[in-house]
């Protein structure tokens, strides 16, 4: 069964907000030279997107969401960049929307779903899969399927519970999403929107997220509950193998490749850390910790694989729907050398850090 989600355009009708001074806030924001790396961050319980110089590793600008019309508790989850940089996405699960904002960050529009979570943009066609949040008890077994020129979009049955994990496969053939209440994954061929359920062997996993080696053949996905990276191999890829089960901690987020595919990189929420998998011996070969670790969420490679930018929730750890406290201070974004594995710079945003988005070279 597919529903079709209310679809309204917006007024290009917001005020350009000309910030002199590094850090200015508002809803629409100053054009960015072509030559800039950006970084897209949700600071979720703020209902604020940070926007971050990847070179001078500076806060740039700031898109306050309540300033739009939003509400305070609209919980920007997780982001899609369009691979030119004339767009982006973000889903709010409070708010039940997924907004597109333009190059100067404002808003252009926008579509309702039930507690949208992960974000998968597909680059050589106008598709966006979109998942539900984590946050959702017993949300529809289905994601959304975007036509991101239209904005219009239909929900394709998915057939289990909680579908949260969400990855575009190489070519943008297939799609991919997983359970978290469930040891299933889905693989969906975007063609036909033919659905194959897949079964995981193991503990209870709750996957969370995946991520695509660059050549396209493994999937990694990480296991909440069971504390493993699996690593799937896609050589058939209306159906994945299981190949590899990697010990990594408890509370492992989203993974993601280094640009060469010689790593994984996984945070791991419970003990404050990121831990580093080999590709080669599919084995954890280092762990990263220290100031501005707390909680990771989520990695982000610069485009010459030199720095990871990881995003730091500082709350205490906690599972699925467990009691969330915070620990009193701001998350971070962190940024570290890939070499030596030496944490450079703490960037700190505001209460809850979570999704990231990069757009290379200013599109």
């Amino acid at each position: 069964m597919r529903a079709s989600l209310f679809f309204r355009s917006l007024p290009l009708a917001l005020l350009l907000v000309v910030a002199c001074a590094t850090g200015g806030s508002g809803g629409a924001g100053p054009a960015v030279a072509l030559s800039d790396d950006l970084l897209f961050v949700c600071v979720q319980d703020e209902a604020e997107i940070a926007i971050i110089d990847m070179e001078t590793r500076e806060l740039v600008h700031t898109v306050s969401l309540t300033e739009l019309g939003y509400s305070e508790r609209s919980s920007p989850h997780h982001i899609a960049v369009e691979p030119d940089g004339s767009h982006w996405y973000v889903s709010l699960i409070g708010d039940d929307r997924v907004l597109k904002f333009d190059r100067n960050h404002e808003v252009v529009a926008e579509f309702r779903m039930e507690t949208p979570g992960m974000l998968a943009l597909d680059p050589g066609s106008n598709l966006l899969a979109v998942s539900r949040s984590m946050s959702a008890v017993s949300p529809p077994r289905r994601i959304a399927l975007v036509d991101r020129t239209t904005m219009e979009s239909e929900e394709l049955d998915i057939f289990f519970s909680q579908p949260h994990a969400m990855l575009m496969g190489a070519g943008g053939a297939y799609a991919y999403t997983a359970s978290l209440g469930e040891n299933r994954l889905a693989s969906i061929d975007l063609a036909t929107e033919r659905v194959e359920l897949v079964d995981v062997d193991g503990p209870t996993h709750a996957i969370v997220q995946f991520a695509i080696s660059p050549d396209g053949r493994w999937m990694a996905g990480s296991g909440e509950m069971s504390g493993q990276l699996l690593i799937f191999d896609l050589e058939d890829p209306a159906h994945p193998r299981l190949a590899h089960s990697i010990e990594v901690g408890h509370m492992a987020f989203d993974p993601m490749f280094t640009p060469d595919g010689s790593q994984v990189w996984v945070p791991v929420k419970h003990t404050d850390d990121v831990a580093v998998v080999d590709t080669g011996s599919w084995e954890v070969v280092a762990r990263i910790s220290g100031e501005g670790l707390d909680a990771p969420h989520a990695i982000v490679f610069s485009p010459d694989g030199g720095t990871a930018w990881i995003s730091n929730n500082n709350k205490n750890p906690h599972a699925m729907h467990g009691p969330v406290e915070d620990d009193g201070g701001d998350g971070a974004v962190v940024v570290v050398d890939t070499v030596t594995l030496e944490i450079e710079r703490v960037i700190r945003l505001g209460r809850n850090v979570t999704g990231i988005g990069m757009r290379a070279g200013g599109g």
